[in-house]
């Protein structure tokens, strides 16, 4: 542990504080409280923290977390590099993931375990040193993690079988933790996902990496999405640990019948435009990749019918912010589908710039969309497939 290491507490209630304080200073770390998300980015700029203890309720009516997180992602903009736990209500799984995806390096559940807690501290006290120690990644770095990040995710815009997708990717930094990815193990089946994974930049970049690679190999042993998702929380366990987790949403379309197979594993619910112009959401079946791993998977079946378009976006679409607190959501995102049809490149191109007209350029998480139209010649191309035994697919 590096010597006084200075912890900043910030929770609303004086006798939490006091108990965090003194168990702290038992351990010789030096502690610095604070009562308010004010008083914490005051005191953060004139002390420096080490890592930061953060509450994520300040008001007695409230139990959504927001002004935790907002705090989470001002320390985060002041010191990329500060760890952050986030103290949240017993059993409050949803609001640890959001406090991890809008930048906590980990959660602690209220009431904590003082062993837990000391260890989950001087770990990542130990960890933000060795950070802050290491050199600046180069330019050469970055350049090379940005063609990495190309590679991973690439603009994608195929057709086959009358079925159409396009998807596109823009990382908020140089790199990111957003991923999809296509693929046609068999002619008559496309697989194809969305997933965000936790940590931003580099880091979510790496297990983005390894997402793709986990995906494009297991995605051929098997059409059931559970059974490939069950595969890549098993490769992702054993090769990242415990307090790494993914959102996914991964679907199996027959390109005969039509009919979708779906896993939501914790993802934000895509949106299906039916040709009538109704709309469905295709809500989450299990929890986040990682986090628990003992949840069992189940897939849900879907028909598709010509005409209907199908949108499969990341929290950086909709979390999107003008300035002023007040994110794009889902609202807008499905008032947007409900414009006459155009092409996808065009649809796409309409929605991305409608977000960043709203966020004024500026986006503060990776932000990913991904259209997949069946298209009203869909059933005539695949009766010629299927009486020519072609494939005409275009993804490799």
């Amino acid at each position: 542990m590096p010597d006084q290491a200075n912890i900043l507490i910030a929770e609303d209630q004086e006798h939490v504080r006091e108990a965090l304080a003194l168990l702290l200073r038992g351990r010789g770390y030096s502690v610095v409280l604070c009562g308010s998300p004010a008083e914490a980015l005051t005191a953060a700029r004139e002390h420096a923290p080490d890592l930061a203890l953060l509450d994520m309720n300040y008001r007695r009516d409230s139990t959504s977390g927001i002004e935790g997180l907002e705090l989470i992602q001002h320390l985060r903009e002041m010191d990329a590099t500060l760890p952050v736990i986030a103290l949240t209500a017993w059993g409050n799984v949803d609001l640890a993931v959001r406090a991890m995806k809008h930048g906590a390096s980990d959660f602690l559940e209220k009431p904590w375990r003082n062993d837990a807690l000391l260890d989950k501290v001087a770990s990542l006290v130990r960890h933000g040193a060795e950070v802050r120690s290491s050199h600046r990644v180069s330019e050469y770095e970055r350049q090379d993690a940005h063609q990495l990040q190309t590679r991973i995710v690439p603009q994608r815009h195929l057709s086959t079988h009358g079925i159409e997708l396009f998807g596109d990717s823009v990382p908020a930094g140089t790199v990111g933790g957003d991923y999809f990815g296509v693929w046609q193990p068999a002619p008559d089946v496309l697989h194809f996902c969305i997933a965000d994974v936790s940590g931003k930049g580099t880091p979510g970049a790496l297990i983005a990496a390894m997402l793709y690679a986990s995906v494009s190999t297991l995605s051929s042993s098997s059409n059931r999405p559970e059974t490939v998702l069950a595969q890549v929380e098993t490769t992702l366990l054993n090769q990242l640990g415990e307090g790494h987790y993914v959102t996914i949403f991964y679907g199996v379309l027959d390109l005969q019948s039509h009919v979708l197979s779906f896993v939501n594993a914790g993802h934000c619910p895509p949106i299906l435009r039916r040709r009538n112009g109704s709309l469905e959401t295709l809500a989450a079946t299990r929890p986040v990749l990682g986090l628990l791993p003992d949840i069992s998977f189940h897939s849900e079946r879907l028909a598709l019918d010509r005409g209907d378009l199908l949108l499969l976006y990341t929290d950086g679409v909709t979390e999107a912010n003008n300035g002023n607190g007040e994110e794009f959501g889902t609202d807008k995102l499905q008032s947007l589908l409900a414009a006459q049809p155009q092409p996808l490149t065009e649809r796409y191109a309409q929605i991305m710039n409608s977000v960043r007209s709203y966020a004024a350029g500026k986006f503060t998480d990776d932000a990913t969309l991904l259209l997949l139209a069946i298209n009203e010649g869909a059933q005539a191309a695949v009766s010629r497939a299927a009486a020519t035994d072609e494939d005409d697919a275009l993804l490799s």
